[in-house]
């Protein structure tokens, strides 16, 4: 049962203190009129003090009923949430307010963590490498999940720029050692000639 408020009895104590003086009235006068006033004001106490225990019961009865109603919507909910702790993929293509509201949330929630991340980096840079490594590594895990909100295809897209990229490279260098392999063979052994500058 929890402990009653600072004034919930004030009315009682203010009738417990009219009937003291209607009693001390009564005894002193000895009259008949006194004894009845006594007599009122004790029933008027007796029955506040009902009512004030009645309430006090009721009220703790009802917080009790509301946190057994909590526990069981509680339970309720943990016993019908996925198992995958509780997230819910909100569609991207719904277009719909709620999962574009979403999507903003988590980006922005993203964004949070690199700036903290950047803090870390800040902070630990030339202290503590392995702190530094862990807070690139968050970085670069929240960046991939903020590129797959913002376009789901983007791994495709850069794994082909990649291929594009490494086959532009290879051309180069096959570019390049041809272009050396034709200078070498035309320079022949002549001595080099010149005029050095000191």
């Amino acid at each position: 049962m929890s402990k009653p408020g600072k004034f919930t009895g004030v009315g009682t104590i203010v009738l417990a203190a009219v009937f003291l003086v209607a009693l001390v009235f009564a005894a002193n006068n000895s009259t008949v009129l006194g004894w009845i006033i006594a007599a009122i004001a004790l029933g008027w106490l007796v029955l506040s003090t009902f009512v004030y225990i009645g309430v006090h019961k009721a009220a703790a009865f009802g917080a009790r009923q509301v946190a057994l109603a909590q526990a069981q919507m509680a339970q309720h909910n943990s016993a019908s949430a996925p198992s995958d702790g509780g997230t819910r993929l909100v569609s991207q293509d719904s277009g719909s307010r709620t999962a574009e509201k979403a999507r903003e949330m988590k980006l922005d929630h993203s964004f949070k963590i690199i700036s903290v991340q950047v803090g870390v980096v800040n902070e630990y840079l030339g202290k503590d490498a392995e702190m530094v490594a862990r807070a690139l590594d968050t970085i670069d895990i929240t960046a991939t999940n903020g590129r797959g909100m913002i376009n789901p295809n983007w791994e495709a897209q850069e794994a082909k720029m990649d291929a594009a990229m490494a086959k532009k490279n290879a051309e180069r260098q096959a570019e390049n050692a041809q272009e050396a392999k034709t200078a070498t063979a035309g320079d022949g052994d002549e001595p080099v000639s010149g005029t050095i500058i000191d």
